[in-house]
């Protein structure tokens, strides 16, 4: 069965009409008066779109548009496609069927110069028809856009075939505006009218694509970028919105046989049906995916800060997180001891009690931070509440002002001082490293490892047997500073 060309009404002059006013351009060049050099061919003139394969008959700007069965890119305005627009938003209302309508909203560097724009950097579509507008706002470059909750099998489909685009277009913040006459009686304000339904939206949940539906219903309205391709948008019509929206558009083009559902097999429409739950399948797994994202995108964003970029309290806050993952028993001396009268952590698993002193530098470390940790260790003994350690460590965060994978790997290295350490240091990126990884493992070792060339304080020896030895009488090799625990 031969099969038709589907009419659709394009807001445009036609493909004749732009080749002529490019060879005017081209023969009187800087001699073309103002409007005719300012003219500019729009996208959807393109003439390398070729409409027939795509399966689309165009009508111009002067072509009758009763039977069409979508405009693209029309315009309400008077002898820019208004009176065609009107005839299609009639024609359609007629056969009771859905006004269909794509809307590209922004400019383009292919703008026509004689195209003014009266409300400044805010890009506006007007509906028409109502006192109604809709404005879209650029939003930055590199903004993060998701397909909006609960979309129908079109809207789905054009919602991923524009993520999957590349390059991505700009996304604009759409919304709604009213309208203020102005006479010599007084304003009269006119509300917003319609619904704006998102079908990609922002991280804020802001729309960037939607559908606009009309107060009386007839009208569907679809706001997309204008850097959209057409040989994208006209696809998803033609497979997708037609069907779903104007299945008696695609019987009158002699189309339906295969995606009529009431002329459909048996086989025909479970194979539909089982394709449809996979979709919603992948939407919703989807859905929940980009939660799980967000979900733990939150639960790890103030510990990765911290080990980073973060100094003073944030960044032993980091630390301690980190610790405590692990299982290690974390108790932050400042606040038990109401001030700073030590080091910051006192971090215990399995009967092993270490000091840990948490320093940062905008430059390299400096080597008086290592000293603080021995000072805090010497002077352990004689902090009320104090309990038996193993001995201390250093958690350094050097290099701040650095980007963070170009950091040197370790906080110092100086010879002498390496070899005369007798208490690990840990760079912070290692312990986001092995946090990162959910190492617990390896967080404990960074923790309790001992420097090159030393002997481990408490190397062979039995952790129960050491607390309750007598303290006048020290186990070999394991220091022996105090007995008392503190109390909470």
């Amino acid at each position: 069965m031969t099969q038709l060309l589907i009419p659709v009404h394009v807001g445009s002059e036609s493909l004749d009409h732009w080749e002529d006013i490019e060879a005017q351009q081209t023969q009187y060049g800087e001699d073309a008066g103002p409007y005719l050099r300012d003219e500019r061919r729009p996208l959807v003139a393109d003439r390398h779109l070729d409409w027939v394969t795509l399966g689309f008959e165009p009508r111009w700007v002067g072509f009758d548009a009763a039977d069409c069965a979508a405009a693209l890119q029309p315009s309400t305005l008077s002898r820019q496609s208004a009176d065609e627009f009107e005839r299609f938003r009639h024609g359609a209302y007629r056969r009771g069927e859905i006004a269909l309508v794509i809307s590209p909203i922004g400019s383009t560097e292919r703008e026509s110069r004689n195209v003014h724009r009266i409300f400044g950097p805010v890009d506006s579509v007007s509906v028409g028809r109502t006192y109604t507008s809709i404005d879209g706002r650029p939003i930055g470059i590199g903004a993060r856009v998701r397909a909006a909750a609960g979309l129908g099998d079109a809207d789905g489909q054009l919602a991923l075939r524009l993520l999957s685009s590349n390059p991505a277009p700009t996304w604009r913040s759409l919304s709604l505006r009213g309208a203020v006459l102005h006479s010599v009686h007084g304003s009269e304000e006119h509300a917003a009218e319609g619904e704006l339904l998102p079908i990609l939206e922002t991280e804020l949940g802001e729309p960037v694509v939607a559908a606009w539906i009309s107060p009386d219903g007839v009208e569907r309205r679809y706001i997309v970028p204008v850097e959209t391709p057409w040989t994208l948008l006209l696809p998803w019509l033609l497979e997708q919105a037609l069907p779903e929206f104007i299945p008696g558009a695609m019987r009158r083009a002699r189309r339906p046989l295969a995606a009529d559902e009431d002329l459909m097999t048996r086989r025909e429409r479970d194979a539909r049906a089982a394709l449809a739950a996979l979709e919603a399948e992948y939407d919703a797994r989807r859905d929940e995916l980009e939660r799980q994202l967000e979900d733990a995108q939150s639960a790890a964003m103030t510990t990765r800060e911290g080990l980073v970029y973060g100094t003073g309290q944030q960044l032993v806050a980091a630390v301690q997180s980190v610790f405590e993952f692990a299982g290690i028993v974390v108790v932050d001396l400042d606040k038990h001891l109401g001030g700073t009268k030590n080091a910051d952590l006192l971090c215990t698993f399995d009967g092993r009690s270490r000091l840990v002193e948490v320093k940062s530098a905008n430059g390299s470390a400096p080597e008086r931070a290592y000293q603080d940790l021995i000072r805090h260790l010497r002077e352990w003994p004689s902090v009320p509440g104090s309990v038996l350690v193993d001995g201390g460590a250093l958690v350094m965060s050097h290099e701040l002002r650095t980007v963070p994978l170009e950091r040197r790997p370790r906080p110092y290295a100086r010879p002498e001082f390496l070899a005369a350490q007798t208490e690990p240091v840990i760079s912070a990126l290692d312990l986001l490293a092995a946090w990162c990884e959910e190492d617990r493992q390896a967080v404990r070792q960074l923790l309790y490892a001992v420097p090159a060339g030393q002997v481990a304080p408490f190397a062979d020896v039995d952790t129960l047997d050491v607390l309750e030895a007598d303290p006048s009488d020290p186990a070999p090799g394991r220091r022996r500073w105090f007995q008392r625990r503190i109390t909470q």
